[in-house]
């Protein structure tokens, strides 16, 4: 495909207030024109995260050489984003202490424990891994949580399903609330024939190629069947749509889709120094009153050779023979300057960090700014709380499937709203300030909770929680009965606390008082 519209990927609604036995094949025909055209721009993408990247140009002077240099920047983008926002498991701990629904907080924590394993045992980490990649690359991706068939004692009374946008879709309601009202999955098979899987609220469907609902009648006067590949339209137990569509933006754009253009033109620069370097290693001759040395046998000239004298002869008056390469000399260090300016522009608006060294004489702080770090732990923040609804709703809709096919489900009494989805990072930069600052605000009485989540250093933040909490709170109570201790009263009886005559030597990290202090211009005044 030579031109994609890149402006993400289309939401697709209806205007159906309910999916019906009736108008479900409706919903599903609207519906197919705008994922087709979704789908043609995902395999573009996909294709390109591939290397396939044709060069806009046609090399129209010495065709025989033709050399096409595709730099793939886009799949160093996506790499990135995979290790850097999807790298490490997305974690799911408690919200917090407070339970409006008066529930005990420890067997929140075992509930919630209890689904870690069940997503453990759905190998949760590894297919999120795939989810991400299409999320990164198509700027959407979708999951799918059903109950499990013919469950085995140590499985997961529910699947966890990655599924490929290319063949996956949900479709909206056309109201203010957006509500997902039918989630659209088929596949193709041996004779190219589709057949849809679709989702709604009450029922799923199968219908084939030709639109029509396989094994159409659900059966009269009975407790329907969930059992939906042998029967369809028949009762969805979970009573809700159980597939999950992720959205890396709000545009629903690829982590890469923008720079497209630029990474085009840069192919189309790299591919050309390379073919200049190769046109002058094969450059044609060029030769001005010469007469070349002929074969003895044929009589015919003989054609230039690499390490062979090239003999000519002068005629005429004032002639003067000239033989040399045909060759187009570039400033070959602008070219390359220019080649490896576009390359880190391309990175640095994709929210890629430089991973060059810097070089040295800077603090932390301003070394993360300028090599592009903070940029990209902006970007991924701001990606994070758009993916955590997904994620909210995922864990919604897996609670529903173990409390159905669970008697006693040790989610019973979780709610999603108590679950916190946490997106863990690597934070180990700028240490020694997070260090700081931490113990700043243990020593300033701050919940060590929220001086833990604020310092975002750790990548378990429950199991650090779970084991430095008690033995901090500890020391904050010491550091209160110490300074009750030094407390004495004065003849009125009001308490007076002895003030230290060296403050700073309590501090653990500068702040703008020492900037005001030590400069020649602030804070000192002239007498």
């Amino acid at each position: 495909m030579d031109f994609v519209e890149r402006s993400g990927r289309r939401k697709i609604f209806t205007d159906e207030t309910e999916i019906t036995r009736e108008n479900v094949i409706k919903v599903l025909q609207k519906a197919l024109p705008t994922h087709e055209a979704n789908r043609s721009e995902i395999k573009y993408l996909l294709d390109f995260d591939k290397g396939v990247q044709p060069l806009i140009r046609e090399k129209t002077i010495r065709p025989e050489i033709d050399i096409m240099s595709i730099a793939n920047i886009a799949n160093e983008i996506t790499e990135f984003k995979l290790g850097y926002v999807w790298g490490n498991p997305v974690a799911m701990v408690q919200k917090s202490d407070a339970h409006p629904k008066g529930s005990d907080k420890t067997s929140d924590n075992d509930a919630i424990a209890s689904l870690n394993e069940m997503y453990y045992a759905e190998e949760k980490d590894s297919k999120d891994s795939e989810l991400g990649r299409y999320v990164e690359i198509c700027g959407v991706g979708y999951q799918m949580i059903d109950i499990k068939r013919d469950r085995q004692d140590d499985d997961s009374p529910f699947d966890l399903v990655t599924l490929n946008p290319m063949y996956t879709f949900v479709v909206y309601s056309s109201d203010v609330y957006h509500r997902p009202m039918l989630g659209v999955t088929y596949i193709q098979l041996e004779n190219y024939q589709r057949v849809y899987t679709c989702v709604s609220k009450d029922a799923v469907y199968i219908i084939n190629e030709q639109y029509e609902i396989v094994n159409g009648e659900p059966v009269p006067d009975k407790k329907p069947s969930y059992f939906h590949r042998e029967r369809s339209g028949e009762s969805n137990p979970i009573g809700d749509v159980y597939i999950i569509e992720f959205n890396r933006s709000a545009d629903r754009t690829g982590c890469f889709e923008r720079q497209i253009d630029e990474m085009n033109a840069l192919n189309v620069l790299e591919s050309d120094f390379v073919n200049d370097v190769a046109q002058n290693t094969q450059a044609i001759w060029w030769g001005n009153d010469i007469e070349l040395e002929k074969d003895e046998s044929t009589g015919e000239p003989k054609g230039i050779q690499g390490g062979q004298w090239v003999i000519t002869k002068t005629f005429g008056d004032g002639h003067k023979p000239d033989i040399k390469a045909l060759t187009l000399q570039y400033d070959y260090t602008g070219v390359l300057a220019n080649i490896t300016s576009k390359h880190d522009a391309i990175l640095e608006r994709a929210y890629v960090p430089n991973q060059s060294d810097p070089g040295g004489g800077s603090t932390a702080s301003a070394m993360s700014m300028s090599s592009g770090w903070s940029a990209a732990e902006q970007s991924a923040c701001k990606e994070s709380l758009i993916l955590k609804r997904s994620f909210q709703r995922r864990n919604r809709l897996a609670i529903k499937a173990t409390n159905y096919s669970v008697v006693d489900s040790p989610l019973k009494d979780l709610s999603a709203n108590d679950i916190e989805v946490k997106f863990l990072r690597q934070k180990t930069f700028n240490l020694s300030e997070k260090v700081n600052s931490l113990a700043t605000m243990i020593q300033n009485h701050i919940n060590p909770k929220d001086a833990l989540a604020t310092v975002d250093l750790f990548s378990n933040l429950s199991e650090v929680i779970e084991d430095s909490v008690p033995q901090i709170e500890e020391y904050q109570k010491s550091l209160i009965s110490k300074n009750s201790a030094s407390s004495n009263s004065d003849s009125s009886g009001t308490d007076v606390i002895k003030r230290d005559p060296n403050p700073d030597i309590k501090r653990n990290q500068s702040d703008l008082s020492d900037q005001t202090g030590n400069s020649p211009i602030l804070g000192n005044k002239t007498e």
